[in-house]
């Protein structure tokens, strides 16, 4: 184990420079610096704005990042294109909004109308105030009073196995942890990648990812059309991706479920399932048969609005065109949607296995990674055991296979800050209280914590809630290497050569050792400086090898489809033993949505994510905020006729939770009981100085969760979805 004195941890981190390096002369003086430089190199990254992580090149000249394009060599992903979100990092990088500083807050009230009186201090004095903090709270009340809102990456495990806590929340409740958990349970590992080119058929439930310019579906899916695929695309309005099929259905929102089980009652019924695949590559088959006996087309189309003949004909052309494939990915259907998304995630999985085409060409297929060493086994650190500790807002119990996968807490966490007393301190990393449904609810719950930490590059609405605000480096400042995750049919890591940093940031790496070393864990404060040439020499790389294989190895081997699955049983499972024993239905059922429409309340909700926009992430760009500066309210010109609007009248859109006001688009695509409105504005922190003040953000209408309805949902949301648009609406003229 690596260990480190306070002094030696002071001379590795800041050299005795913190105090000169954060004064305006020196930091102008580096600048200037850096301007002077006359060379115009090439370096590789990933881009990291989205967790396609392409890979890209750049170009430095004169201190400025001139050049960013797709890199060929990255076969999986970018191949020489990027997409509108990854050509947006020049801008980010020399955006002047960015955090420079650490930052204190000297109010010690909170509230969206509060001026947190910010002071610029030393990252020095960050980590102190912040050791301190969470070192009282630490030994005062032990470590799982210390709360940490962050993925379960490499450096974010660390920090938390370091301190001990079991309280780690994560987002991917509102994104695509039903996808990863049904995976797992059936198939035993998480379907990330897909074979649309060779797909003759494509069905989609809710599927709009090349509509939100997701580079490698785009891709996959645009060279499928052009292959002659059929695409079938089920969604209650016309989307990008619908208006390219050659099929729209536009089903009623939270029946998706209904549709599926159908379709699998034809397949099975008529014998139009794989046979082969399905005796040597499945269990549960004849408990599948009897379950959906039930489940009939004419049963169907009373609940989803879809007739019964079409459902029959798709059923029918899906299940004997080879290879047939589902399309789905983080918020379709089958996402965090609705609160019976779990289900239709389910009924997609066995209607993939059922037509033979899981981890087969032409279908989906789980990633190949090379086998890279954990921060833990590099550094052979032993941690404290904190497993036998629950979680505060008890994942164990409600949803075990969620906790087991550390993906899950953003749909309960307000209620379960507000109802326990033992979080007391919070860090939250690259997070947002717009992360949040019902952020307000959530913002109430901050209240209650006696100290935050947020770790971010921007002061956001969540840093107007923050004690100290630690500013963290843009991706592309980050060293180091990515591996493939995303469509990695084979093993893939891309080379990370950081960009010059243009202000007093530090990596993720730098402020984890930081916090640690400041709360006095010495012993779990390592040299980063070591970590990836240890995880690359261990799969036979370095950095110099990765530079002349152009930023990319590609092992480039051969695909070979699985025949054993990490199961109980060895089988994909149609009957999933793994769900049984967590308390979950072993088979998708059909479950009503948690909200139907109302006098009150008489229409379903949809959200969509613009193919420029990165959640908020790249709000700040002051191009793409041009190409649309607020969001809207589209819907049905017989709901405009009715409350008497037209095009860009503004209306209230109001549910349980809140209400927004917004601007009319009218639309003939989109189903007459629906509105939909986009995601990513509503900005009220005047941190992001270029997306201030544009649209509102949607979340205000959408529901969070309480413990109590997760527990009532305990048998469908194995997930533990929130059900972001389970939620119905009422419209009035502003």
């Amino acid at each position: 184990m690596v260990q480190w004195s306070r002094r030696q941890f002071l001379q590795w981190s800041t050299g005795g420079l913190v105090a000169a390096a954060l004064s305006d002369w020196v930091f102008f003086e580096k600048t200037l610096w850096a301007a002077a430089q006359d060379e115009d190199r090439q370096f590789y990254h990933a881009c990291h704005i989205c967790d396609c992580n392409c890979g890209m090149i750049y170009r430095i000249r004169n201190g400025r990042l001139v050049e960013m394009r797709g890199n060929p060599a990255d076969k999986l992903g970018a191949a020489g294109k990027l997409c509108v979100k990854g050509y947006s990092a020049p801008r980010l990088y020399h955006d002047p909004c960015r955090l420079s500083y650490p930052l204190r807050r000297t109010n010690p009230r909170k509230g969206r109308d509060q001026d947190p009186a910010w002071k610029i201090i030393s990252w020095d004095e960050a980590f102190s105030v912040v050791g301190e903090q969470f070192r009282r709270v630490y030994d005062q009340h032990g470590p799982d009073a210390i709360v940490l809102f962050a993925r379960p990456k490499g450096w974010d495990v660390h920090l938390q196995s370091a301190i001990g806590t079991p309280n780690q929340l994560c987002h991917v409740d509102t994104c695509y942890i039903n996808h990863e958990v049904v995976g797992n349970a059936v198939c035993g590992d998480r379907i990330w990648g897909w074979d649309f080119s060779h797909a003759k058929y494509i069905l989609g439930f809710g599927y709009d990812q090349p509509g939100k310019s997701k580079n490698i579906h785009q891709r996959e899916f645009m060279e499928a059309r052009r292959n002659g695929a059929k695409i079938v695309i089920f969604d209650p309005r016309l989307s990008e991706t619908a208006q390219k099929a050659d099929v729209w259905i536009p089903i009623r929102p939270g029946t998706d479920t209904a549709a599926l089980l159908a379709m699998i009652h034809v397949i099975v019924n008529e014998g139009l399932y794989d046979k082969e695949f399905v005796e040597k590559y499945t269990v549960g088959f004849d408990k599948l048969k009897a379950h959906v006996a039930k489940y009939t087309p004419q049963w169907a189309q009373k609940i989803c609005d879809v007739p019964a003949q079409t459902l029959v004909q798709i059923a029918r052309e899906f299940g004997s065109t080879r290879p047939a494939t589902l399309a789905y990915h983080k918020r379709d259907a089958g996402g965090p949607v609705y609160m019976n998304s779990f289900m239709t995630a389910h009924a997609m999985v066995v209607l993939q296995s059922l037509v033979g085409t899981m981890d087969r060409p032409g279908g989906l297929y789980f990633s190949r990674t090379p086998k890279i060493p954990s921060l833990k086994d590099v550094y052979q650190l032993s941690y404290p055991d904190f497993h036998g500790k629950p979680r505060f807002d008890d994942p164990e119990n409600i949803t075990p296979l969620a906790f087991k996968a550390k993906k899950a807490g953003f749909s309960t966490a307000a209620d379960a800050i507000l109802q326990d007393t033992k979080p007391r301190v919070a860090l939250f990393h690259s997070y947002n209280t717009t992360s949040f449904s019902n952020p307000r609810r959530f913002e109430e719950a901050l209240k209650k914590l006696d100290f935050i930490v947020n770790v971010d590059m921007y002061l956001t609405e969540l840093g107007m809630y923050a004690d100290i605000l630690l500013p963290e480096n843009l991706w592309i400042e980050n060293s180091g290497f990515t591996v493939r995750s995303y469509q990695a049919e084979r093993p893939q890591v891309l080379l990370d050569e950081g960009a010059p940093k243009l202000r007093d940031t530090k990596s993720y790496g730098e402020i984890v050792n930081g916090i640690l070393a400041a709360m006095k864990l010495y012993d779990f404060v390592v040299d980063p400086k070591k970590l990836a040439g240890a995880q690359l020499g261990a799969i036979g790389l370095d950095k110099d090898k990765l530079r002349q294989a152009n930023g990319v190895f590609d092992s480039g081997e051969p695909f070979r489809p699985k025949e054993k699955f990490r199961t109980p049983s060895g089988k994909i499972e149609l009957y999933s033993t793994v769900l049984e024993q967590a308390g979950h239905s072993p088979m998708p059922e059909w479950v009503e949505p948690a909200s139907k429409p109302s006098a009150d309340y008489p229409y379903y909700v949809v959200t969509h994510h613009l193919p420029w926009m990165r959640m908020l992430k790249n709000a700040n760009d002051p191009i793409l905020k041009d190409l649309q500066c607020e969001n809207k309210a589209h819907i049905h010109p017989s709901v405009a006729k009715k409350i008497g609007v037209k095009d860009k009248d503004l209306v209230w859109l109001e549910s349980p939770v809140g209400r927004i006001k917004l601007k009319v688009a009218i639309t003939e695509g989109i189903r007459p009981d629906t509105i939909m409105t986009e995601h990513g504005f509503g900005i009220w922190a005047k941190g992001r100085c270029r997306g201030f003040g544009w649209g509102q953000n949607e979340g205000e209408i959408l529901p969070d969760r309480t413990l109590a309805e997760m527990k009532q949902w305990r048998r469908y949301a194995a997930g533990r979805g929130v059900g972001i648009c389970d939620t119905t609406v009422r419209i009035t003229k502003a």
